[in-house]
């Protein structure tokens, strides 16, 4: 082999390996930009896109994340189990599911009630179409961490301005609603960190399922 061969190979594997370079920068901005939507989502209230937040979610966060897509075309039901098995691949929990002959709907292991996470996964086939809908409820963490931790703090902690108040009467209004609303703040940041951690797992699977039924329709 002559230098002129050597080198036209070595052109070739670094003209290769820029080609893998690319496609990998390209899916990290997918990956990145799809986790991106998810925060932006949870920021929100992760509601299905064009609804709008109400009150109780701007004040205290998202009560339930949703994310839901529609495709032209049935997914074939004798291949429900094979979403079974994806859903349990991301989750990693075996769930509880019900079958129809047209619909598909799993539910987490985990209750209701539970600080979660409580997904339920929805494939329902309607008129040659196919609906995807994922949702993970929060009540059970909106609970957990307004109720234990703001709750347990605000009042457990509520003798710290009381005492303080006692220097200067007058102020006292001023320091235990500070110390309330100081609590309130802090207990709101955690929920709302927990909420996008939870959006992001549900993009994920989301989108394992997007592809899943893609693929399988004609």
């Amino acid at each position: 082999m002559t230098y002129r061969d050597d080198r036209d190979a070595d052109q070739a594997r670094i003209a290769a390996l820029e080609h893998e370079l690319a496609q990998t920068h390209e899916k990290l901005a997918a990956l990145q930009g799809r986790q991106s939507q998810a925060l932006v989502l949870a920021s929100r209230g992760a509601l299905v896109p064009g609804s709008s937040p109400g009150a109780v979610t701007r004040w205290f966060g998202p009560a339930m994340l949703q994310l839901e897509r529609r495709f032209d075309g049935a997914f074939p039901a004798d291949r429900f189990e094979e979403l079974i098995e994806r859903i349990r691949e991301v989750t990693r929990d075996p769930g509880r599911t019900e079958l129809l002959k047209s619909s598909l709907t799993w539910f987490s292991s985990r209750g209701e009630k539970s600080p979660g996470p409580y997904r339920v996964v929805t494939v329902a086939i309607r008129h040659g179409a196919t609906t995807l809908t994922v949702t993970d409820r929060l009540t059970g963490l909106l609970a957990a961490i307004y109720g234990g931790v703001g709750g347990g703090v605000g009042g457990g902690g509520l003798s710290v301005p009381i005492l303080a108040a006692t220097a200067v009467p007058v102020l006292a209004p001023v320091f235990i609603l500070g110390w309330l609303g100081g609590v309130f703040v802090g207990t709101r940041e955690i929920y709302k960190r927990l909420a996008r951690q939870r959006a992001v797992a549900l993009q994920q699977l989301f989108d394992a399922l997007v592809e899943d039924i893609q693929r399988a329709l004609p």
